[in-house]
């Protein structure tokens, strides 16, 4: 039995679902709340970050070492390029990736999402049951004085983020001239990870309107500005090729 502790928006989260899905291994998923999450993970992990993945044997913390551990124990579907330059280079891309996209983003959508209170529980509750919901309004006002202090949310620090995500987008545009997969000629960890690190954003099989209700302005003027973008259009072609078929696997 697999379980995946995980929060419903985060794209770390969706970066471990979507291998998973890729895989067709199947789990429990246990979808938690920031804050109340602590209380399940400090059982569980070192840390308090999700993903984490549960199994009989063993507990994995964090996206990039599930994805190791499901190489490892589910060969078939291999996402690590079999030649090891491409599987360095898939790696290389991974770890950038997290860095350049998945921290930066998180931090300047947060700066941007958490002072307008309905938006940012409405995000952050995301397929939550009705007493989740409740709970969380409650403790909402704590939890994001503790988000703004443990991620260093300000303007500045946002601005930053802005422009390393910004160079990202370009090199992943640059990249993605050569042909619809980062490394080598078929879907890797890399592809995943990008993919799967931008979904909060580009929000593939959603519509305008519900982007809308759901972001705030800055957020959805940077969606319309990016739109056009290779990346951005390629991140929606392999959610639709490589993402959206998985989920019926399981």
């Amino acid at each position: 039995m697999f379980e995946l502790y995980d929060f419903t928006f985060s794209h770390y989260s969706e970066k471990a679902r979507w291998a998973l899905d890729f895989k067709g291994v199947p789990y429990t998923p246990r979808h938690l709340l920031p804050g109340f999450h602590m209380r399940t993970t400090r059982k569980l992990a070192p840390r308090s970050s999700v993903p984490i993945l549960k199994t009989d044997q063993a507990v994995i913390q964090g996206s990039t070492e599930i994805i190791d551990f499901l190489e490892r124990t589910f060969p078939d579907r291999s996402l690590t390029p079999p030649d090891p330059r491409d599987a360095n280079s898939a790696l290389e891309w991974e770890k950038y990736l997290d860095e350049e996209i998945g921290v930066t983003l998180r931090l300047w959508f947060y700066h941007h999402t958490l002072p307008h209170r309905d938006r940012a529980l409405r995000f952050l509750c995301t397929d939550a049951t009705w007493l989740q919901r409740s709970l969380f309004a409650l403790s909402f006002a704590p939890i994001r004085v503790k988000m703004t202090q443990l991620m260093n949310i300000n303007a500045v620090t946002a601005s930053a983020a802005e422009r390393r995500f910004a160079l990202a987008f370009d090199r992943l545009d640059q990249a993605l001239e050569r042909g619809p997969f980062l490394v080598g000629n078929r879907f890797s960890r890399a592809d995943l990870s990008a993919c799967s690190l931008l979904w909060p954003l580009c929000r593939p099989g959603e519509s305008e309107s519900e982007v809308e209700a759901l972001f705030a302005p800055t957020i959805c003027a940077l969606r319309k500005q990016l739109q056009h973008r290779r990346f951005y259009r390629w991140v929606l072609e392999r959610y639709q090729e490589d993402r959206m078929p998985s989920l019926y696997w399981r």
